[in-house]
């Protein structure tokens, strides 16, 4: 048995005919499915649960964006005997960048059902200081990142741009705009309990299990999908007239020899401001917060790729 986990509004009503072609290959070949269509974030968590809560193994297939991979992350109970297909269909799509997967549906569904090979790899997890916590496969980051994730996700341009098949330019678009208004702010990074780096002019810090951030910005180019620690992406002390020249290198990843961007890597992570923060985790975004801790998984999540 498969289970087909779908969220219908990535790529709008695009998914349906997607979706039709998908079932009829999984018909002819006699394949049994099992189709979940999901509703928000906590049914897609509640899903992700109920499916995950014995070590029985399961091909779980999800259809949909980043936030859909995310939302299935945390609400899982088990990694063990879990196996995962993705068809990437939101607006950034950065997960599937850093793994490799293509779009094009029918040849990553013939390798999910056929090919059989197997990427075991780590998440990352946010604590903030109530203990709370939240995971992400790709990134998480405090400040400008952040701060365009959240407006991009209440703007109606986004459901635009996916509409005419140009989502992921709306990270791109908002980005530039929201620089007129982005302030920079104080705070100190700690990696493996040791600050790094203090700065009373910080833009954004990123966290990566995953190299692409924002629709495709490069932020942490040397990350390889298995590697087992966090990397990061600091920028701070950049005039404001140079972030503008910075962004396009961001999209190949040659921005990290500019100065001002800085690049660690590490077990676990503590980003500390001194006023709250937007904060987001593979773009989704709820409240600012002050500070936040944040380390990579000893366990592994294992994708058909």
């Amino acid at each position: 048995m498969i289970y087909c986990l779908i969220n219908p509004s990535s790529r709008n009503r695009k998914i349906n005919r997607i979706w039709k072609g998908i079932e009829k290959d999984l018909e002819e070949e006699r394949i049994p499915y099992q189709l979940i269509i999901s509703k928000s974030r906590e049914d897609v968590m509640e899903t992700a649960g109920r499916l995950t809560s014995d070590e029985e193994e399961k091909t779980i297939i999800i259809l949909g964006g980043d936030g859909t991979l995310n939302s299935f992350l945390n609400g899982m109970k088990n990694t063990r005997g879990i196996k995962i297909g993705y068809l990437p269909m939101g607006s950034g799509n950065d997960f599937a960048r850093g793994m490799g997967i293509t779009t094009n549906y029918k040849e990553e569904m013939d390798l999910i059902l056929h090919d059989k090979q197997i990427r075991k790899i780590h998440y990352g997890t946010v604590t903030y200081k109530s203990g709370r916590e939240q995971r992400f496969f790709v990134s998480a980051g405090m400040g400008y990142d952040a701060k365009v994730c959240y407006v991009a996700d209440h703007s109606r341009l986004k459901k635009l741009f996916n509409r005419i098949s140009l989502g992921k330019l709306i990270y791109l678009f908002i980005g530039v705009r929201s620089l007129l208004n982005a302030r920079t702010f104080s705070a100190t990074l700690y990696t493996d309990g040791l600050p790094v780096l203090e700065s009373d002019r910080f833009l954004f810090t990123s966290f990566h299990m995953l190299p692409y951030e924002g629709g495709g910005f490069k932020f942490c180019p040397n990350i390889r999908p298995e590697d087992s620690q966090l990397h990061i992406c600091a920028a701070e002390g950049i005039p404001r007239r140079k972030v503008p020249f910075i962004i396009p290198q961001a999209l190949v990843g040659t921005h990290v020899s500019r100065k001002g961007v800085h690049q660690f890597c590490c077990s676990e992570a503590e980003f500390i401001a001194t006023k709250p923060q937007y904060v987001h985790t593979d773009g989704e975004t709820d409240y600012l917060y002050d500070e936040i801790k944040i380390s990579a998984s000893k366990e592994k999540v294992t994708f058909l790729n």
